[in-house]
């Protein structure tokens, strides 16, 4: 069998120690885990064998722990940004203008496609490489408590904030070197359809309709937006 594996530098790594796992047959509560060396002398070729084991210390376990921590480079955080961990990053945005792309389709998208429209602050979120999102009524920086709106986004689950990238362009990693790549990543993808159940926006003509009035206007009105019934806090505690 071969296995490969992405770890992002080049190394050569090579099988050194294994663990077994006991466990008691009856009550399956009692475990205790054993540490092998893994022995190639004497052994058929690609066939290594274990040595004798060892119990499992703690000293062993911070060992590895240290060995799968991601080194972290220490950086002054802009001021938008909001949270900055390995697994996940928060930031937001004030209020832009942009242009609007749609796949192809009917006649109504034509008219906006390509169109410069005012865009709302936003709050951007990305676990584990997928992308949330929200708007805010206001262009300050949100605390914990900040009432959240709903993106009026296509390709945006109203309830979470989910973003379905379809042909979005989207960086590999995530650090605060390579926000500007999610941002025009998802206002230079193309919006193909809803997502989810749930309004958009309180436009009495919907989303294509509160797409169209925005053609060439400066700002963004707020009356339009829905609440996504979530503060900042939830927001990030939903996102998974």
């Amino acid at each position: 069998m071969q296995v490969t594996t992405e770890i992002g530098n080049r190394h050569q790594f090579v099988l050194k120690k294994a663990l077994l796992i006991y466990e008691d047959q009856i009550s399956r509560r009692e475990q205790f885990v054993t540490v092998h060396d893994v022995l190639r002398e004497g052994a058929e070729p690609h066939a290594p064998r274990l040595g004798p084991g060892t119990l499992l210390t703690t000293a062993f376990l911070k060992h590895l722990c240290r060995g799968l921590e991601r080194k972290i480079r220490t950086v002054i955080l802009p001021e938008n940004v909001l949270i900055c961990a390995s697994d996940l990053m928060v930031w937001w945005t004030p209020g832009r203008l942009h242009r609007m792309y749609f796949s192809d389709g009917a006649e109504d998208r034509r008219e906006i496609e390509g169109r410069v429209c005012p865009h709302p602050p936003l709050l951007w979120s990305v676990r584990h490489g997928r992308l949330s999102l929200r708007a805010l009524l206001q262009a300050v920086r949100p605390t914990a408590a900040t009432e959240l709106m709903i993106a009026p986004y296509w390709n945006t689950e109203p309830s979470r904030g989910d973003v379905c990238e379809g042909d979005m362009r989207r960086p590999r990693e995530t650090d605060i070197s390579n926000i500007l790549q999610w941002e025009e990543g998802f206002f230079n993808s193309r919006f193909t359809h809803p997502s989810g159940m749930g309004k958009l926006t309180t436009h009495s003509g919907g989303f294509i309709g509160l797409w169209t009035e925005l053609v060439g206007r400066e700002r963004f009105p707020g009356e339009y937006l829905i609440p996504a019934r979530q503060t900042l806090q939830q927001f990030v505690g939903e996102v998974t």
